[in-house]
């Protein structure tokens, strides 16, 4: 069975929020992370740009369902606002993960922000996301050691080899 995916603006496509939203939720809803559904959801409506920071991609599947999201926003960790822009709640459902879906979103991002004039971003993450990451060119760049104890792995892309391909 073979499967199109596409990849939207979440703002052209508002009905998808709650769906993006809860699918977050499930993935990161629980301490030191807020544990509401609402709050996912409201976060997820927050962060649905267009055209300025924050901005949000949605996967939407041959069935016009929500299969994964990528957000990028001027700010993601408290620790690091000394650069700009981050990725944030990049998030792939898990049945459809492993099919390239994660890639297509990066990709997506990773244009707008080179259009939009930004040569580097960021993302803050850890677990098995740092492989993902890694696979798709980006480059681990320090450990952060949140208040919390948690341990964030930042790691960095130029976008500087987009300016060869285009």
């Amino acid at each position: 069975m073979s499967m199109t995916v596409s990849i939207k603006l979440l703002a052209d496509y508002p009905h998808l929020i709650a769906a993006v939203g809860e699918m977050r939720w499930k993935e990161w809803g629980h301490p030191p992370e807020p544990d509401s559904l609402d709050w996912w959801v409201n976060v997820t409506m927050q962060e649905s740009g267009r055209s300025k920071l924050p901005v949000t991609w949605v996967a939407v599947d041959d069935h016009n369902q929500a299969v994964g999201a990528v957000g990028l926003a001027a700010f993601d960790i408290e620790e690091r606002h000394d650069r700009s822009p981050w990725i944030i709640g990049m998030i792939v459902a898990a049945h459809y993960r492993s099919k390239g879906i994660g890639s297509q979103l990066l990709a997506t991002l990773e244009l707008f922000a080179h259009q939009n004039g930004y040569s580097r971003i960021w993302v803050g993450t850890g677990g098995h996301a740092i492989d993902f990451y890694q696979k798709c060119g980006w480059r681990l760049t320090e450990v952060v050691e949140r208040p919390t104890g948690e341990k964030v792995l930042i790691l960095g892309k130029s976008l500087k080899q987009l300016e060869i391909t285009q």
